[in-house]
C-alpha cells in the first residue's frame, strides 16, 4: 500500500502512516499536516483500498464540487446536482438534466486538465453533444481544449493502481 500519495490537482502530497487497530473496517483521515493517518485493519489490502477510496470521494467532494462551482459562475453555465464516483471509464459525466457526475480518480491529474473536464462537462449543460456547437462554446472557455482532449486519454496511467478499481 502506498507510503505517499500525489494529488496534482491540489498540489499536495501527504505521507501515509497505518496504525493496526481491533476495528475490522479502515479509515483513512488527514491530519492537516501533510499526513494520512490510515487506521483499523491494515493488514487487510481490500479494506485498506476500501478505506483510501472512500478517503478519495471526501477529498473530491470537499475540492472539486467547489472549483466546479466557481468555474460555473465564470462561464454562466448552472447545473443541477453534483455526485462524486469512482466510474472506471469516464472522468465525468453530464445528465440531460445538467447533473455532473465527477470521478474521484480526476485528483491524480494536473489541475489544468482537471479544469478543462469540469469546463468540458459545464458545456455538456448547454451542449449534450459533442458538435461543432459544443466544441466551439469549449473553445471559449477552455482555448487549448485540444491539447487537454489528448492528455485526457492517456490520463488513467496516472492513477494509482490501488484507486483505479
Amino acid at each position: 500500500m502506498p507510503l505517499e500519495i500525489h494529488l496534482p490537482a491540489l498540489g499536495e502530497t501527504l505521507s501515509v502512516t497505518y496504525h493496526h487497530t481491533p476495528s475490522r473496517s479502515v479509515q483513512a483521515r488527514s491530519n492537516g499536516s501533510g499526513e494520512l493517518v490510515v487506521s483499523g485493519c491494515v493488514s487487510d489490502r481490500m479494506e485498506v483500498k476500501k478505506g483510501l477510496r472512500r478517503w478519495l470521494v471526501r477529498q473530491a467532494r470537499a475540492s472539486l464540487v467547489p472549483w466546479l462551482e466557481e468555474l460555473s459562475v465564470l462561464a454562466r453555465m448552472p447545473y443541477g446536482a453534483v455526485s462524486v464516483r469512482g466510474q472506471r471509464t469516464r472522468w465525468a459525466s453530464c445528465s440531460s438534466r445538467g447533473d455532473i457526475n465527477l470521478n474521484y480518480k480526476l485528483l491524480f491529474l494536473s489541475s489544468d486538465l482537471v479544469r478543462y473536464i469540469l469546463n468540458h462537462e459545464l458545456c455538456h449543460t448547454i451542449h449534450l453533444n459533442h458538435s461543432r456547437s459544443f466544441w466551439k462554446t469549449l473553445a471559449s472557455i477552455e482555448p487549448d481544449y485540444r491539447i487537454f482532449n489528448s492528455q485526457v486519454k492517456r490520463g488513467m496511467e496516472e492513477v494509482p493502481e490501488w484507486a483505479r478499481d
